[in-house]
This record gives C-alpha cells, structure tokens and sequence, in this order.
C-alpha cells in the first residue's frame, strides 16, 4: 500500500518521493528542528533511516508517513504521518499508533502542521482500526504540544526517552 493522496488548502500530503530525500535530510540536520529532540542533528544516514522507516509503514501497516508538498511552490516542506517505532518505553499504549510531524523551520509560525494534521487525522479515524493513537513532546516545545491539544489529544503518562523527559498525549479515534 502506499499513501493516499490528501489535500488540503495549502498543502497535497503524498507520498515520499526519492527526490524529497534531499529536503528531509536538511531539515532533520536544522538545528532550529532539533532542538526539541535533544539537540541531535541528523547526519545522512540517520536522516535517510527515518525517511525509510517512514515510508515503510504503509506497506506493513496499512499507514504512515506522508511527505508535506507547499502547493504554491510544490516543495517538500516536511511530513507527517502515524507509524510504529518500538520505542523503548514503559507505556502501556506503546504500540498502538504513535502520530509525528516536523515542517521546515522556515515555514513554522503558518499553521501547516495543524492543516497537515487536521486532514490525516481524518484520514485516520476512517482508516485505522486502533481506538487510540498516541504522540510525545518534549517538555519545552509548546507549539507541537498546543497543535496536538487543538487535535484532541490529553496528556498522558510522562516518561524518559533515551534518558530524557518527554510528555505523551492520547486521542480517541472519533467515529
């Protein structure tokens, strides 16, 4: 299975495409995107792992990971998607579907990535059999914490990461 295509006003979310490889792999290496992932920046390979990884899902779970193409210029400016990461975490809810997002640094402040994840999440209510979805943020990012409040989701049990704090949030799937 790959992505279906979705649009909204400002946005076609679709599939990963090679050729968005290069803007994915610039936008995990901003330290402007990092900063709320402990300040690792991706090298080339870590950053193409995550592009693989992403795409993957859909092929194995039937979702996942759609590129953000700005229909003005049609550029790759980030993605979002659901998916499984096996995350090391004592969280009863763990593997249940977990949503993310990341947009560009220079087009963050627009309101894309609630756009982006108003349309998916949608998509996801009508397609994805799991009652709940999950994500996690980090404390200090309150703009992802307030797009994820605006989408429905409550915050759930806190936990470390790779040794470091992060909230999770749970949605009810809406029928």
């Amino acid at each position: 299975m790959t992505a279906p295509g979705l649009e909204t006003e400002r946005l076609i979310l679709r599939d990963y495409q090679l050729t968005d490889f290069a803007a994915h792999a610039a936008i995990w290496s901003d330290p402007r995107t990092t900063r709320h992932f402990g300040g690792y920046q991706y090298d080339e390979e870590t950053a193409w792992l995550r592009f693989l990884r992403n795409w993957g899902q859909w092929a194995l779970f039937g979702y996942g990971y759609w590129g953000l193409i700005e229909k003005t210029t049609n550029r790759y400016i980030g993605a979002a998607g659901f998916f499984q990461a096996r995350r090391s975490m004592d969280l009863p809810y763990r593997d249940l579907p977990e949503v993310g997002w990341v947009i560009h640094p220079d087009f963050h402040g627009r309101g894309l990535a609630g756009e982006a994840l108003k349309t998916m999440m949608a998509w996801g209510d009508a397609h994805i059999a799991a009652a709940q979805t999950w994500c996690m943020i980090a404390p200090g990012n309150l703009i992802s914490r307030k797009v994820a409040e605006r989408l429905g989701y409550v915050r759930a049990q806190d936990s470390l990461y790779k040794g470091e704090p992060i909230l999770t949030f749970l949605r009810q799937r809406l029928t």
